[in-house]
């Protein structure tokens, strides 16, 4: 119950920033936008630390490492406008990123000390594949030569990170599975966001439904982590 009430402030807490920085983008308030971008992921950070309480193991620290590195991508994408190669440096934070999450997701799998069955394997795992594959090819045309290799590693990564928290089933907590599959879910769809944005359709409050997809994505995957760190020993 104590972790359910912290976890119910945080999220009003959470969300009420949310609310401010969607305000920002809706009403350019760059300044706002500027001082709000960056405490997201420390906000994440500090709150998963909090709630572990010494329970600080491996997969722990992947969820820290993926936050760090996702909190460098939010700098570099903020001002990649003026500067278009942190276009490249927040890609690379990113792929770091979602690296550092599927390590700990396979982590979790091996603790287990089940098996992967291979039947549930391909079928949880070819979604990701699939939709990915699908994406690259629908935009392909739109990526500058030099970026395609780069976008295309990045895509691979993403996928692969989809795949590892799928594989998570029937080898954690459920509710931490839930979690964490959807929160991983979310921030592809917000990199697909970014992606057609950028290489085949400038629309229209793109970066209302990017942030929305990625900021729930990336709270999904902090509570997630938490709720599997505190059902098992030294996670």
């Amino acid at each position: 119950m104590k972790m359910f009430e912290s976890l119910k402030k945080f999220t009003m807490l959470y969300y009420g920033l949310v609310a401010v920085f969607m305000c920002s983008v809706l009403f350019d308030q760059i300044l706002v936008h500027y001082v709000l971008k960056p405490l997201f992921m420390v906000t994440l950070m500090i709150f998963q630390r909090q709630q572990l309480k010494g329970n600080f193991g491996f997969f722990s620290k992947t969820i820290q490492f993926g936050l760090f590195f996702s909190w460098i991508g939010d700098i570099a994408l903020m001002i990649d406008e003026r500067y278009p190669i942190l276009f490249v440096v927040g890609l690379g934070a990113f792929l770091i990123a979602h690296v550092g999450y599927a390590l700990g997701f396979i982590r979790s799998i091996t603790d287990s000390g089940k098996a992967l069955k291979v039947g549930q394997s391909i079928l949880m795992a070819l979604p990701f594949a699939l939709f990915t594959g699908f994406f690259v090819f629908y935009i392909k045309d739109g990526i500058p030569a030099d970026l395609f290799f780069p976008v295309l590693a990045y895509t691979v990564v993403i996928s692969f990170m989809g795949m590892t928290s799928a594989l998570r089933q029937g080898h954690v907590d459920q509710s931490s599975f839930n979690w964490i599959l959807v929160g991983a879910i979310l921030f592809i769809l917000s990199d697909c966001v970014i992606a057609v944005n950028k290489f085949y359709y400038d629309f229209d409050y793109d970066a209302v439904l990017n942030m929305t997809l990625y900021l729930t994505g990336q709270f999904m995957i902090t509570v997630g982590s938490v709720k599997y760190s505190n059902s098992v020993k030294s996670a």
